[in-house]
């Protein structure tokens, strides 16, 4: 059983049932209380499964003990329904809620929750014969419920690829400042300006010199230290931080180019 699967409906309660040694012995009803957890299905009202809380959940405890770990309760396995369940607040459910389908009305809506549908996830997964209990248009309810999954993933998509450019221009914008004050540092510093000690010009190695130079157009399969020695090599500092290698090769061609 999968704690994470959308066609599951997972929520604990008190269970009160009557405790009958404990009523034989006092000569009255006594009942007692027991956590339980109730497991619905997506599309299947007939079907509702009741386990106690901290009985083991035979398929996860199984997983559990081919691993080398433990017994593995209904409780442990829906770690988060339980919690909020003892906190007293509403239940949590994975996937993203009914309400926020913009391709379904309100009507439809309380139909698929009275299936035991709840997400939106829940409709996309849809198969068989619980697909079979939306009757006529099921098949397009779960069609719009994937597209609207689909269009998610890939603003998603777009919006990481934003950050990350985004990103990386500041970091190419912080090098070039970075390079910026180094120059003028080792410009000032070997014209002997108040407050800098003079530094000693450094002497290329007539070794490395000709091969960094013939290669200079070919920044791309150069590795980092290499990258951060040519620049250093310019600029009489390696780049500090840790840039990435976008970063480091774009410096690297603007100094080529400067």
């Amino acid at each position: 059983m999968n704690p994470t699967s959308n066609q599951t409906t997972v929520v604990f309660r008190i269970h009160t049932m009557p405790d009958t040694t404990a009523s034989q012995k006092a000569g009255r009803p006594i009942f007692s209380d027991m956590e339980v957890c109730d497991i619905a299905f997506a599309g299947n009202t007939k079907t509702r499964a009741t386990f106690p809380a901290h009985e083991a959940e035979p398929n996860a405890t199984r997983e559990s003990v081919k691993d080398g770990g433990g017994v593995v309760t209904y409780a442990m396995l829906y770690n988060d329904q339980y919690r909020a369940f003892k906190a007293g607040v509403a239940q949590p459910t994975s996937g993203t809620p009914l309400a926020e389908a913009p391709f379904l009305a309100e009507a439809k809506r309380r139909e698929l929750k009275a299936l035991n549908i709840h997400t939106v996830e829940a409709l996309a997964g849809l198969d068989g014969n619980p697909l079979k209990q939306l009757g006529m248009g099921g098949r397009e309810l779960k069609n719009q419920a994937q597209a609207y999954l689909d269009a998610a993933a890939g603003s998603a998509d777009v919006t990481s690829l934003a950050a990350e450019n985004t990103a990386l221009r500041q970091q190419m914008d912080d090098m070039r400042a970075q390079m910026a004050d180094l120059i003028a540092y080792n410009k000032g510093a070997s014209g002997g300006v108040a407050g800098h000690t003079p530094v000693e010009p450094k002497v290329p190695d007539p070794e490395l010199e000709p091969e960094i130079e013939e290669a200079s157009t070919d920044f791309e399969q150069w590795d980092d230290d290499r990258l951060k020695d040519y620049i250093a090599q310019h600029t009489g500092s390696r780049p500090r931080g840790n840039p990435s290698h976008n970063t480091l090769v774009a410096a690297a061609a603007e100094l080529a180019n400067g």
